[in-house]
């Protein structure tokens, strides 16, 4: 009893000095306890923590490399190790390795669906969008009832530039949840947007508002693809129902509204746009400083000078 007692108490501290920043002595403590009992594998857990916490993150990928190792080879596979490098790998860009441990994770766990979504997206993500479509038609045989899988496998198709089959994946995500069929056409709509498909993207997004009018978000993605496709007057008109919808959020709205015409060279547009933002919203430097800019990109400098001493009168500006 004493000494689970001290060893309690020596976990408490070392999280304790984790809490305060106290990293080395956290983890000379740690490692005090994983050789008492070193096949305690929270604790190597709980170093690399440590070591990621303070910034060693070399020192944290050892550990947890280490302890990926040992969860590969159980029947049941806890994936905490597993679950942090994913975290790490993403964010570093570390594609290559990201996908070898995922591979690995389902060479051990071949059923588990939720490991086969994560060895699909690190494909996406390293831009090998031919084997994401391989690993989302393998899940959409192993679990065809899923929506989520539909549509992953659509951004797969997408990516890969077969559009009719990610438009064709995303339809059987709306038969498989009609009530959620706003949602995955909107989601359609900015793939397509993205891959710079803009008639289809306005397709999608027009059936998504047919499903869910109510949508003002919808309305302002409707708007820049319209401003993509050279019609801005169209855009100015979906973004105006969007304020409609939300009139709290239209300083918002006209803002967005402007920084797309402005990033398409339709600069007097954007100007008024960001007039209308000001308006709604006249203590947010934002909307002065993009408002400033563009009149000064449109060759309006006395206009720009304007708008800089009224913000600078109201405050906006130190």
């Amino acid at each position: 009893m004493g000494e689970k007692t001290e060893i309690s108490e020596l976990y408490d501290l070392a999280d304790q000095y984790v809490k305060e920043g106290r990293y080395e002595e956290a983890i000379g403590l740690y490692r005090k306890l994983s050789e008492v009992h070193p096949e305690n594998d929270s604790i190597v857990m709980s170093v690399a923590c440590a070591y990621r916490d303070m910034g060693k993150l070399s020192d944290a990928i050892l550990c947890l490399e280490r302890l990926l190792a040992k969860e590969l080879k159980r029947k049941t596979f806890t994936g905490f190790a597993f679950d942090e490098l994913v975290k790490i790998y993403r964010d570093e860009g570390n594609h290559a390795r990201l996908i070898e441990i995922c591979e690995a994770a389902v060479s051990a766990q071949p059923d588990d669906i939720s490991l086969m979504v994560t060895l699909g997206n690190a494909h996406l993500a390293s831009g090998e969008a031919g084997r994401a479509v391989d690993a989302f038609e393998r899940l959409a045989k192993m679990d065809p009832d899923a929506p989520a899988i539909f549509c992953n496998l659509g951004k797969a198709y997408a990516a890969a530039g077969d559009f009719e089959d990610a438009e064709n994946a995303y339809e059987k995500a709306v038969s498989l949840e009609p009530e959620d069929s706003h949602r995955f056409y909107n989601e359609l709509g900015n793939v397509f947007f993205r891959a710079g498909q803009y008639g289809r993207a306005e397709t999608a997004l027009k059936k998504s508002l047919e499903h869910h009018p109510d949508q003002p978000l919808v309305l302002c993605d409707l708007g820049d693809v319209f401003v993509k496709q050279g019609r801005p007057d169209d855009a100015n008109l979906s973004y105006e129902n969007a304020i409609k919808l939300d009139p709290a959020s239209s300083g918002v709205y006209y803002n967005r509204l402007g920084n797309t015409l402005a990033g398409e060279c339709y600069g007097k547009m954007a100007i008024d746009a960001f007039e209308k933002a000001v308006s709604e919203d006249p203590l947010n430097p934002f909307y002065y400083l993009s408002l400033v800019r563009s009149c000064e990109a449109e060759g309006c400098c006395d206009k720009a000078q304007i708008f800089y001493e009224k913000a600078k009168a109201l405050g906006v500006f130190s």
